[in-house]
């Protein structure tokens, strides 16, 4: 021990006579360490600590599936068939989370709700501040109990936390529910920011119960010992027996098993592993510059090891007090790279997309603090070990008597193969961020299929208490829709059920007249969607072929559709769409007229390739949720106020919410894709940039020690422009090695962020030919500095340093 903290002292007195590399080196492991942490820290909150559910791990989220596609929502009587029939959970429960109205107070409001069974709560390990949850006698279907369990946010934020809540009434979709608790202030919501929970008999729409309606989800924990691969063959068995049993109603549909990890971190995970991987590689370039400062100030202590080695220290000695320097510089390193991370971590979570899938808050905790200090250790050995055994051997002769050539061939060498290491994974990293960014800018350039600038949009769910029949509801959407048509400067004005990038979407199945009897096992699908006149026009959508809807199109009229080119091309190719008809496959089925054919959209997300699209009038496909789109004549913002007022002046008890701009929409959807492009971009030029220093460091060094070479040269008429060719040639030699492995590990590499690009290729030929060309550029400037300093050498200044 007294000989450990004697290399301790030793080596803090050696870091404290050196200041300026001490701070270089402690800088540079700032960096690599903090930027580390600091992405640890959000991959720790979304990736790695365990949900806060009992047997988290256990927790399994149930879709449907048909042709390959998942997840697809599944009908109730399915659910409880699944509930009965599976042998690999221990229990299933319900969810469908849809918004919720609610009135009664000084204005309308609308909650986060979610339509779930008494054994989801349970699921979830849910426990009340106040109150009770409900029971399977309150969730069972026919029972028609109308009870409500409030979020405790909820209660603090819409009810005050007033105490007096518990067994009061309060009015959700215009109708009373007693509230029978209050959930715990820890407890979240698996399935999003839920504010209350009904039971599945509160449903909006009693079709919800029919087999073959698909509106729900289930969550289910497994038994102990069962995977989540047994789930799924179990499952399927189920869904086999189900599509044979019920052919017209579940003919084609399948199971779909996946982890609740997995449900809730979604495509998150391989963007947080590329980001990991980026700031990994720009720590390893950290350590290659470290340990190649450390490989220069150790040609500058040989005499003192050599001296050491004299008087009897065994070269096991010499290795332990280097490393011990290395590991305090790495210490140093560490402990300001946490401060590094933490003002990293407050712009990560500035720039982080909203949708970012976390458990509880990212920051420094105690998981995290221990990652940062095993990493610093790891570093410190990682650029500590070569330098400490390189400067632990020397020829104590030649050493003492100072006539070794400076600088061997063997530490050249080494620091040249560290520079060649720092430029090939800067390469790496710098293709990586040139495919994502090329990506994103093709994302950005992609045709959403309507205009996107001036236009605001705004959702409403009418209570189907209220608005019990298709009449009801078509009175409102047309008033409602007028008086929004009223509101000075809004240009034009149109409903749609899903408004495209929102994150609703409906899907049908269709058959057309000439491909005969196909059910629901083998026919098409397609994105279907109820809108009123003039919302193409108001969308700036392109109508191709025939008429858009008008007031022909009532609910007593013949019923009619308009498709999108992708639906056209691919039922009828090379014939016109306009006048077939299309079976929508129910219950019931209903036979459509095609009277036009409009551009393709983008719906779910920009990246998404054409599908086919249906639309319906929305008189003769009315439904309680619908979306405002208002083209406006400014800021969409500024009409917010006045387009609720003309809805509450129909209806002055309906709420609007989701008043938003399509431009946000659009930016919502960027979110992912440009943040990890900001952050693999970033983390690359931070390569770039260190990789620079290390190759100006080791052309600085090999000019340094070439100077009586270069005196020579000169003194025998070498010109100027000869000697920079000398040394940038030397330089030149390496960064072509380094473009070589670089560019070969690249292309080996590129495939695995394949599935991240848009529009790009993996081995996209811009990028792989753009970054040696940059990073040629940035070592010549690299090389050349320390090229002209030599060539500037008097020759017999040089000769006398000899």
């Amino acid at each position: 021990m007294d000989t450990l903290l004697q290399d301790i002292r030793y080596a803090l007195r050696q870091l404290a006579a050196r200041p300026g590399f001490t701070a270089i080196v402690v800088l540079t492991l700032a960096l690599g360490v903090g930027a580390n942490t600091a992405i640890f820290s959000v991959v720790d909150a979304v990736l790695l600590r365990p949900l806060p559910y009992p047997a988290g791990n256990r927790l399994a989220v149930l879709w449907g599936e048909r042709g390959g596609q998942h997840p697809l929502l599944i009908s109730v009587p399915d659910f409880h068939d699944w509930r009965a029939r599976n042998h690999s959970f221990e229990d299933l429960g319900l969810v469908r989370a849809q918004s919720v109205n609610l009135t009664g107070a000084e204005t309308p409001d609308r909650l986060f709700g979610a339509f779930i069974t008494a054994s989801t709560l349970q699921l979830l390990g849910a426990r009340t501040a106040l109150g009770r949850l409900f029971t399977p006698e309150e969730t069972a279907e026919g029972t028609g109990q109308q009870v409500a369990v409030v979020s405790y946010g909820a209660w603090q934020s819409r009810f005050g936390g007033d105490a007096t809540l518990l067994g009061r009434a309060i009015t959700l979709n215009g109708r009373p529910h007693v509230v029978i608790g209050v959930t715990a202030a820890e407890f979240r919501d698996a399935f999003g920011p839920t504010e209350v929970w009904l039971p599945i008999t509160s449903a909006p729409n009693p079709a919800w119960f029919t087999r073959g309606q698909t509106n729900v989800w289930a969550i289910g924990r497994l038994k102990p010992g069962v995977s989540f691969e047994q789930a799924q063959r179990d499952l399927s068995g189920v869904a086999a027996q189900l599509a044979a049993e019920y052919p017209d109603a579940d003919g084609g549909a399948g199971a779909y098993v996946v982890s609740l990890r997995d449900n809730l971190v979604g495509n998150v995970r391989p963007m947080l592993v590329i980001v990991l991987a980026f700031v990994g590689v720009v720590l390893l370039i950290a350590c290659a510059n470290v340990a190649n400062l450390q490989l220069a100030r150790a040609a500058s202590r040989r005499r003192e090891m050599s001296v050491r080695a004299a008087l009897g220290a065994h070269r096991t000695r010499l290795v332990r007090q280097l490393l011990t320097e290395s590991l305090a510089l790495a210490a140093l390193g560490g402990v300001c790279g946490i401060a590094l991370a933490y003002w990293g971590i407050q712009g990560l979570l500035a720039a982080a997309p909203a949708s970012l899938p976390t458990v509880g808050s990212i920051g420094l905790n105690i998981g995290v603090l221990a990652f940062c200090a095993g990493l610093t250790l790891a570093a410190g050995l990682l650029f500590g070990t070569a330098p400490a055994l390189h400067g632990s051997r020397e020829d104590i002769g030649a050493a003492l008597t100072l006539r070794a050539a400076d600088g061997s061939g063997g530490r050249r060498d080494l620091r040249q193969a560290f520079v060649a290491v720092q430029l090939a994974l800067s390469v790496v990293l710098l293709i990586g961020a040139g495919l994502l960014t090329r990506s994103l800018a093709a994302l950005q350039r992609v045709d959403p299929g309507f205009a996107t600038d001036h236009l605001l949009t705004a959702e409403f769910r009418l209570p189907s208490v209220k608005y019990s029949t298709p009449e009801r509801i078509s009175q409102f959407m047309t008033s409602a829709l007028a008086a929004i048509r009223e509101v000075p400067r809004v240009r034009s004005a149109g409903f749609i059920r899903s408004m495209p990038l929102s994150g609703n979407w409906g899907g049908i199945q269709y058959a057309a007249e000439s491909q005969g009897d196909l059910n629901t096992s083998t026919a098409p699908a397609a994105q279907q969607n109820a809108i009123s006149d003039g919302l193409f026009a108001t969308m700036g959508m392109r109508l191709r072929a025939g008429r858009d809807f008008d007031a022909r199109d009532r609910a007593d009229a013949p019923p009619v559709a308009i498709v999108n080119e992708e639906l056209a091309r691919r039922t009828w190719p090379g014939q016109v769409a306009v006048g077939r008809r299309l079976r929508l496959l129910g219950p019931p089925d209903t036979w459509v007229t095609v009277v036009g054919v409009v551009g393709d959209i983008k719906q779910v997300t920009l990246g998404e390739p054409a599908t086919p699209q249906i639309y319906q009038p929305m008189l003769q496909a009315p439904g309680i949720f619908n979306t405002v789109a208002a083209r406006t004549d400014g800021d969409p913002a500024s009409f917010v106020a006045a387009v609720r007022a003309a809805i509450w002046s129909v209806d002055p008890e309906q709420p609007v919410w989701k008043l938003r701009s399509m431009d946000a929409m659009l930016a919502y959807d960027l979110a992912g894709p440009r943040f990890t492009m900001l952050l693999t971009l970033a983390f690359a030029l931070l390569a770039l940039l260190l990789a620079a220093v290390g190759v100006y460091g080791v052309m600085s060094y090999t000019v340094a020690q070439r100077t009586r070479e270069v005196g020579i040269r000169m003194a025998l008429g070498a010109r100027t422009a000869e000697v920079v060719r000398l040394v940038v040639g030397g330089g030149l030699r390496v960064v072509g090695v380094a473009l070589v492995v670089g560019l070969g590990a690249a292309f080996g590499l590129a495939p695995l962020i394949r599935k991240q690009l848009f529009a790009v290729a993996a081995t996209d030929p811009l990028t792989f030919i753009a970054v040696p060309v940059l990073l040629v550029g940035v070592a010549l400037i690299a090389c050349y500095l320390p090229a002209r300093r030599a060539a500037r050498v008097d020759p017999m200044i040089a000769l006398r340093t000899e």
